[in-house]
């Protein structure tokens, strides 16, 4: 059997003051106005015989395609690998800078932008410059009380009890809907930690849209401190099903978003640490790397209903006395110009891509690793929690872990969500300049299944 090593890289990714923040709502312009703690590259690389493979985790809300191509590239620019085998996920934080692919959604800073791939290279390259031999140990583990689904179950917490919420012991009403196990796979030389991945289900937006601070959230807190304990080791969050999951507590003013994050931190660091006691040895082999471009079937849009649409949203903003601010007439910030000025653009992108009456369809990157049981199953979009449950059940793989977000922007909803047509099924696509989905919770499933079995 060809011999194996493994290396864990960090680099720092943090901005400088005053970059908008991703999420949150239409032209906010959230300025950065503190940085509550650094955001990170994180690399692991690993190599069995002439094959390299790169799993590199930014701290940040999305990578549109281009900027995922040119990290790819600059890492392979870095380390003797292959482009296509840079497994690129984010941990899809709020606090971080914007970087593009989401219209109003933040304005993309270009020296952040310029910069990124040869910083997050750089963890890369640190991890290449670590590689040795090392034991592997794989472990899941309850992870409870800290995420609700917000489709179903009051996951907006804005008005939620702080306190009670805030208790390690409170529960959602419907845990079933939610991602209730951490999975963790942790590599030791001896008795030394020297990395981890650990993977859930839940967005990172414990602060909401009324902060301006910089870090990684809940998620980029709890590596943090799994670092903090291990000296040297690096803790890699991988995000899973964690379309419809928000943490218990989100969107809540500054004062009080502070406490939750380090409390949620905090309880899921916990959750992490007694994965990595519970670790059980496993054999990282063979190590496979599958990247591939997958067409979904989109809503059919003739150009000519492109062009009314933008026509009537056009008339919005040539109204006597409209202004620039987005959030008026006492409306709910999403149900405001705002709103609709980001549907215009989106729609403009649309039109511009036409070919004759041919719509535009972009691909969704798909990427599967396998390091021995363990499949990472990546896709482009925030996958619904339920998405989940096929996949699983149609891998052959011991831990399969679906893991959103890689190489992209947008959202996989479930089938009640693109039926409803509301934010994630129909503005979310249209925001990013593609037409909705039409069947994306039955053919991603599908096609994530084929992946797993690619692995083989």
């Amino acid at each position: 059997m060809p011999s194996s090593s493994v290396g864990f890289g960090i680099s720092d990714i943090t901005p400088r003051l005053g970059v908008q923040l991703a999420g949150y709502g239409p032209y906010r312009n959230r300025a950065a106005q503190e940085i509550l703690a650094p955001i990170h590259a994180r690399a692991l690389v690993l190599t069995e015989g002439k094959r390299t493979v790169v799993v590199l985790s930014l701290e940040n809300c999305g990578t549109p395609r281009p900027l995922a191509a040119a990290i790819r590239a600059a890492v392979a620019a870095r380390i003797p690998c292959r482009a296509e085998d840079v497994f690129l996920s984010v941990t899809h934080t709020h606090s971080c800078p914007a970087v593009g692919g989401m219209y109003g959604w933040g304005e993309a800073d270009m020296m952040y932008v310029e910069t990124l791939p040869v910083r997050a290279a750089e963890a890369a390259a640190r991890a290449w410059a670590a590689l040795t031999k090392v034991e592997w140990r794989h472990a899941q583990v309850p992870c409870e009380g800290i995420a609700v689904n917000r489709e179903t179950d009051a996951g907006f917490a804005m008005n939620a009890n702080f306190a009670e919420r805030l208790d390690p012991q409170w529960r959602p009403a419907h845990p079933e809907q939610t991602d209730p196990t951490v999975r963790v796979l942790a590599a030791y030389v001896g008795k030394k930690l020297v990395g981890c991945l650990h993977h859930f289900g839940c967005h990172p937006v414990v602060y909401g849209e009324k902060t301006a601070s910089i870090h990684g959230d809940y998620a980029g807190l709890a590596s943090l401190e799994i670092e903090r304990k291990h000296a040297g080791a690096v803790a890699i969050f991988l995000p899973g099903a964690l379309g419809d999951i928000n943490p218990k507590l989100n969107h809540r003013v500054p004062a009080e978003s502070k406490r939750a994050v380090k409390a949620i931190a905090r309880q899921y660091a916990g959750n992490i640490m007694r994965g990595l006691r519970a670790g059980q040895p496993v054999e990282a082999l063979p190590l496979r790397s599958v990247h591939r471009d997958i067409i979904f079937t989109r809503q059919a849009w003739p150009r000519r209903k492109v062009e009314r649409r933008i026509a009537e949203l056009e008339k919005i903003f040539a109204q006597p006395g409209v202004t620039d601010f987005p959030h008026t007439g006492g409306q709910p910030p999403l149900l405001t110009n705002g709103m609709e000025l980001a549907r215009l653009q989106g729609l403009r992108e649309v039109l511009a891509q036409y070919r004759g009456n041919r719509a535009p369809n972009r691909p969704v990157c798909l990427h599967g690793v396998r390091i021995g049981p363990v499949a990472l199953l990546g896709c482009g979009l925030e996958a619904y929690h339920s998405l989940q449950t096929p996949v699983l059940a149609g891998s052959p793989h011991p831990h399969t872990w679906l893991v959103s977000l890689v190489g992209g922007i947008g959202y996989a909803p479930d089938r009640a969500a693109v039926e409803r047509a509301g934010y994630s099924g129909d503005f979310v696509p249209l925001m990013c300049g593609e037409l909705p989905y039409t069947k994306i919770y039955a053919e991603l499933p599908r096609e994530l299944v084929k992946l797993a079995h690619d692995l083989n």
